[in-house]
């Protein structure tokens, strides 16, 4: 046991520098057992393969841009999305360049979805990568990665909520989230006394084919006065709190739970005083999950 304890020591000391066996190493299921670890590994390969001391890199393009430049699995966005181009050629050639959109029209947040391996789609549009973008006006668009054409379109907002602001991945490629800005009171309403309980709303689509699942609320009655912001990821809910506190939920759980009624996109629905169409504008997506 010394011996071997110290073998793994030396080899620690030394360090693995051989490509090929840091592959096998990593198929083998070494760096499986800490979080990150996988990660860091495979950064680490790379380096090796492409930081050699022999290896040699020259500029083959530059482009500047005044607002912020994306990038999403070999393609670069410009122009608040309005540009795309590709990265994957010898020399980065533009895919397509949509029209200037109108600040109604800006787009706050993007994620790429891919197509599932070994599922039947009910569109030929699904087998092909896409762009699911949330604009400052409350809708979700799916737009086709290769021209920008509008594939799909959702309206968020309905009573409850008027502010969607940020686009993540609850499963990565299957479950999606989409967060609210921080409800905030208007001053002469804080000034009278009036108490902001709602911080965020949180509407949950599954992903290719695009569908409803659920929205739920942040409430302070629910979770306390000192949250401050909230998350989700891998199944887990994630609160934080002002004095440094997380606290970790079972969203599946929660879903499961607190679903007062399940709704599908395009369906007309009359429920709590509402009727409309789930997704349509002016109804947006109802508030289904009721937390207790």
């Amino acid at each position: 046991q010394a011996a071997s304890g110290g073998g793994r020591a030396a080899l620690r000391a030394c360090g693995v520098h051989n490509v090929c066996r840091l592959l096998t190493r990593r198929a083998h299921g070494f760096y499986a057992r800490d979080a990150g670890v996988a990660h860091r590994k495979n950064l680490g390969l790379l380096r090796k393969i492409i930081c050699q001391e022999s290896t040699k890199f020259k500029n083959v393009w530059t482009t500047h841009s005044a607002s912020p430049i994306a990038y999403e699995r070999g393609r670069i966005y410009m122009d608040n999305y309005q540009c795309c181009i590709t990265s994957i050629a010898q020399q980065p050639r533009l895919i397509y360049q949509k029209s200037k959109c109108a600040k109604s029209e800006k787009i706050e947040d993007a994620l790429l979805l891919e197509c599932p391996l070994g599922e039947m789609l009910p569109s030929p549009s699904d087998y092909k990568a896409s762009l699911v973008v949330l604009t400052v006006q409350n809708w979700l668009l799916r737009l086709s990665a290769d021209s920008g054409e509008v594939l799909e379109k959702v309206y968020l907002a309905g009573s409850c909520c008027k502010f969607f602001r940020y686009l993540s991945w609850d499963t990565p490629q299957e479950v999606m989230i989409v967060k609210s800005a921080q409800n905030k009171l208007p001053a002469a309403a804080r000034q009278a006394g009036i108490q902001q309980t709602v911080l965020f709303y949180l509407a949950v689509f599954q992903v290719l084919p695009l569908s409803f699942i659920g929205m739920l609320e942040i409430n302070k009655k629910i979770f306390g006065n000192s949250v401050t912001d909230v998350a989700v990821s891998n199944g887990i809910l994630i609160v934080m709190y002002s004095m440094g506190l997380v606290r970790l939920y079972n969203f599946k759980a929660i879903l499961e739970q607190f679903m007062e009624q399940p709704f599908d996109l395009g369906q007309e629905f009359n429920w709590n005083g509402q009727v409309g169409v789930v997704g349509k504008y002016p109804f947006g997506l109802p508030c289904n999950i009721k937390i207790t």
